[in-house]
C-alpha cells in the first residue's frame, strides 16, 4: 500500500480533476463528479488563483471541501470504498502515468492551501 493512497485517503475531501473528469477524494470519500454543478466552484477557484484574491480562494476552497463531504459514505462502508479508490488509483498510475502526477500535484497545492488558509 502506498503512502500516497494511505493518505489521499484520509485527508480532508476535496475534489480532484483526473484527465477529463473530477472525483471527490478523501476520508470516506470517492465518487465521480463531473456532471455535478460544484465543478464549476473549482474554476472559481482557479480565477481566484491566478488573481491573488486569498479572500475568494479561502472562500471558494471551503465551499469545495464542503461540497466534497456531501459525498461522503456512512463509515460502515469505508473499506469497501477506500478498496475502490485504491484499485483505481493503481489502474490510473499503471495506464496514464501523466494524470496520476497531475493528481500528486494537486493534493500537494490543496494541502498547501489547506495550511495556509487555515481550512480546517
Amino acid at each position: 500500500m502506498s503512502d500516497f493512497k494511505e493518505s489521499l485517503y484520509k485527508k480532508k475531501s476535496f475534489i480532484y480533476q483526473i484527465g477529463a473528469e473530477y472525483y471527490a477524494i478523501g476520508a470516506n470519500t470517492f465518487s465521480k463528479v463531473t456532471d455535478s454543478p460544484e465543478v464549476d466552484t473549482i474554476e472559481l477557484l482557479h480565477n481566484a488563483l491566478k488573481k491573488g484574491n486569498d479572500r475568494q480562494i479561502e472562500k471558494y476552497l471551503d465551499k469545495i471541501v464542503r461540497n466534497a463531504n456531501s459525498y461522503r459514505v456512512d463509515a460502515r462502508e469505508h473499506y469497501k470504498l477506500r478498496d475502490k479508490l485504491f484499485r483505481f488509483l493503481d489502474q490510473l498510475k499503471a495506464g496514464d502515468e501523466a494524470a496520476f502526477r497531475s493528481l500528486e500535484d494537486q493534493v500537494f497545492r490543496f494541502d498547501e492551501l489547506c495550511e495556509k488558509y487555515q481550512i480546517l
